[in-house]
């Protein structure tokens, strides 16, 4: 195949969420192009939260983009006035051309860098025994209460007379401020998982409701996020208290 055939059709909005979303764990990723999406898996420093995801598109070519700065590449995109682009994928860069805007991105050669050692086909075939919708109104008050609660970046979820109930405090510390919020009556019991709530606040909402899985026996959240083209998974393990 032909370096002329090697090209990426794709929503520039589309794609910019899709992106950006990873670079808020960390700028440099491999992103997997196959013939109908994109897929990205990466991790934050400490491990403790793991973001994965999709994003359908058409490309000529199936190859891996080893993107050194998102960021970067965000920034030009934003460039473009168009809403659907043709990205070129050469050697070591991605290349735009339009009548208005020339870019060529470099990308890190293979090797670089590395996708976090996390079985995807293991996690699929994870069980989940509690399982529930928060939507983006809901998390976006638990965050404006997080400007009172400045002392923690704990949020403890737990049910209490068939509520389920969002706190941020920090249950291991004397005389902690503390803020509760009721999501809603539930169905089920859970007892207090705690999050950090600072990995809470990188996620990227795709639509207005967000999935939370929860293995209470490990302590493994998977929160997920999708709307037509995108799904967006983030896999945060619960603190010890």
């Amino acid at each position: 195949m032909t370096s002329s055939q090697r090209n990426l059709k794709l929503s520039r909005p589309e794609f910019i969420k899709f992106i950006d979303s990873f670079s808020k764990i960390n700028d440099s990723f491999i992103a997997e192009v196959k013939e109908d999406s994109i897929s990205v898996i990466t991790s934050s420093s400490d491990n403790t939260l793991i973001s994965y995801g999709n994003y359908k598109c058409q490309s000529t070519y199936s190859t891996n983009l080893n993107i050194p700065d998102c960021k970067k590449l965000v920034r030009v995109l934003d460039t473009i006035n168009s809403d659907v682009i043709d990205l070129k994928i050469n050697t070591n860069n991605l290349e735009y051309t339009s009548n208005s805007v020339k870019f060529k991105y470099h990308l890190f050669e293979d090797g670089f860098l590395q996708k976090p050692s996390l079985s995807l086909e293991k996690i699929k075939n994870f069980t989940f025994d509690i399982t529930f919708s928060l939507t983006k109104q809901q998390l976006s008050s638990i965050i404006k209460g997080s400007t009172f609660a400045t002392e923690t970046n704990k949020l403890y979820l737990y049910t209490e007379e068939d509520k389920l109930i969002a706190e941020l405090t920090d249950k291991a510390r004397h005389n902690s401020d503390s803020y509760t919020m009721a999501l809603g009556t539930v169905d089920f019991k859970l007892q207090p998982v705690s999050l950090n709530f600072d990995n809470v606040r990188l996620l990227t909402l795709l639509n207005d409701v967000i999935t939370v899985n929860i293995n209470t026996k490990y302590g493994v959240i998977i929160i997920v996020t999708s709307n037509d083209t995108t799904k967006i998974s983030y896999l945060i393990s619960s603190l010890t208290q």
